[in-house]
């Protein structure tokens, strides 16, 4: 796979209460609200309307892990994903850029 970046979700993150207490875990929401960040600023992913196309969480990330983000991009305005926790896979899947999501807006 492509370019990579690596990042961490602070054990004090405002979306972590009640994720759960005793146990936390990062919610999937927030590890793709990374992702997509990332994307925006790592790959030049326009923050308009993305399609995650597919998605499979694999295994559970906790606050303070650090994760790492790869990506490469496919044709048609497709991106592939890997979240990964040293070599497991923590989540994958494909996101749809924007740019082609524009006529299908409303539709």
């Amino acid at each position: 796979m492509g370019p990579e970046i690596q990042r961490q979700i602070r054990r004090d993150h405002p979306a972590l209460a009640g994720h759960f207490p005793g146990n936390p875990l990062v919610p999937g929401v927030l590890l793709l609200s990374e992702l997509l960040d990332i994307l925006e600023q790592e790959a030049g992913v326009d923050r308009g309307p993305v399609m995650l196309t597919s998605v499979k969480f694999k295994r559970l990330l906790r606050p303070g892990e650090p994760f790492t983000v790869r990506w490469h991009l496919l044709p048609q305005e497709h991106i592939a994903f890997a979240v990964l926790r040293g070599e497991e896979t923590i989540a994958a899947g494909t996101v749809r850029r924007g740019s082609t999501l524009t006529n299908q807006v409303g539709s």
